[in-house]
């Protein structure tokens, strides 16, 4: 995990964190080089009907007790419909010392 760069810097509640940016596309190469888990951060309904394989989900309202019980060393991607929720809690988060990437575009971006 030491080995992710957080390149793609975003600015985060007053200053530039190191929460990273990764395209749709990198999903799968950042999941399996890094062994990172992909969290949904959508509603059980929506993820229900479609999310990217291999997902957990964990919607907003429940991410404050799931990451009380995760690992900062592991790297953590976030996603949602859009791309703002996961960008909004992965600066909230990388606060805090987590390793957090943020899919650019979210859901949208993916399938698309």
């Amino acid at each position: 995990i030491a080995n992710v760069r957080f390149t793609n810097a975003v600015y985060c509640g007053g200053k530039v964190m190191g929460l990273c940016l990764i395209s749709a596309k990198e999903i799968d190469t950042y999941r399996r080089r890094r062994n990172a888990l992909l969290i949904d951060l959508r509603e059980p309904e929506d993820y229900r009907q479609w999310h990217i394989p291999g997902a957990r989900n964990v919607p907003v309202e429940e991410l404050e007790m799931f990451m009380e019980h995760a690992s900062k060393e592991r790297l953590m991607i976030f996603y949602c419909q859009h791309g703002n929720a996961s960008v909004q809690e992965g600066c909230r988060y990388v606060k805090r010392g987590y390793r957090i990437c943020s899919v650019a575009g979210g859901m949208e971006a993916y399938q698309f």
